[in-house]
């Protein structure tokens, strides 16, 4: 059960990683019918990351404080994601948001491989 779980949660990661950077790029472009699709997954990916991520939080490193420490950045992680895909849409600017984004899950993807400890 543990292995699918961490599976499922890196998966997560990457293709959010990936539906981030296309769909800011489609709504950037005025592709917004399609930039909508790839929105609505990437906050499937997140409600995905979400919940495998509390329930090996929880189940298995409940006394780590490291891995709270990136839960809580994976939350602001998901806040970023959403105002600068929000942003996006309404073609607002939306760079500072987007390189936010960027820059704190590749934080929390080096965390999770524990690249800092």
């Amino acid at each position: 059960m543990g292995y699918a779980l961490l599976k499922a949660h890196v998966g997560g990661w990457e293709a959010a990683f990936v539906l981030l950077i296309i769909g800011y790029i489609l709504y950037r472009a005025g592709k917004t019918k399609v930039a909508k699709v790839l929105h609505m997954l990437l906050r499937l990916m997140m409600v995905i990351i979400l919940v495998t991520g509390a329930w090996m939080l929880f189940q298995f490193h409940t006394t780590d404080i490291y891995y709270y420490v990136k839960g809580v950045l994976a939350i602001v992680s998901f806040g970023l994601i959403e105002m600068c895909m929000g942003r996006a849409r309404r073609q607002d600017g939306s760079l500072g948001f987007f390189i936010g984004a960027l820059v704190v899950m590749v934080v929390v993807i080096m965390l999770g491989y524990r690249v800092f400890a």
